[in-house]
Parts: structure tokens; sequence; C-alpha cells
């Protein structure tokens, strides 16, 4: 479950917080947010700030739900043809970017 911190903005980047499974509040920052529309669903990047390597950041993608007013699950991505669709997803926000 993740609520949104909207009195937080760090390199444009919103801050979060997630409660993991075990139930411990973790901060992380919120990427970026996306819907696809032929899926019907949104998802979110999120990051916690770790290398992956060679300057590369590790993020983390589910689908996300809204339970109530400003609050939502996250939702792993498990079926291939959704996680193809989110990657095509995300390759047009890094293009897009850089116009």
């Amino acid at each position: 479950m993740i609520k949104l911190n909207k009195d937080r903005e760090e390199l444009h980047m919103n801050k979060i917080s997630i409660k993991n499974m075990d139930g411990t509040m973790e901060e992380v920052d919120l990427v970026n947010a996306f819907k696809i529309n032929k899926l019907n669903k949104r998802f979110v990047i999120l990051s916690k700030g770790e290398s992956a390597g060679e300057g590369m950041s590790k993020i983390y993608i589910s689908e996300f739900v809204e339970n109530e007013p400003g609050v939502y699950s996250l939702i792993g991505i498990k079926d291939d043809q959704i996680w193809q669709s989110v990657k095509e997803a995300m390759k047009e926000i890094v293009e897009g970017s850089g116009e």
C-alpha cells in the first residue's frame, strides 16, 4: 500500500511511503506513473536510490490500484504480455523525454 506524500519534492520526484509485506513503512522516490490505455491499468516506477552498477539506478515497477482516495495497492507484474506492454510504454517515456 502506498500513501502519497505531496508536501516533499526532491529533484522533481515525489516521495511516497510504501508499506512492505512485513508491515514496515519505507519512503521511496516516485519516478513516474503512467496508464496503458489498451490494458486499462496504471503503473508506477519507484526507486530506493540503489545502484544497479555502471551509473545505473535500480528501479521497481508495479501496477497500482486506488483503494481509497490517496491510498493505493501495488500489484506485481506476473503476466508476460502485460510486462511486454509495460516495457514498450517505458521505452516511449524515455524516448519522449529526450525531445
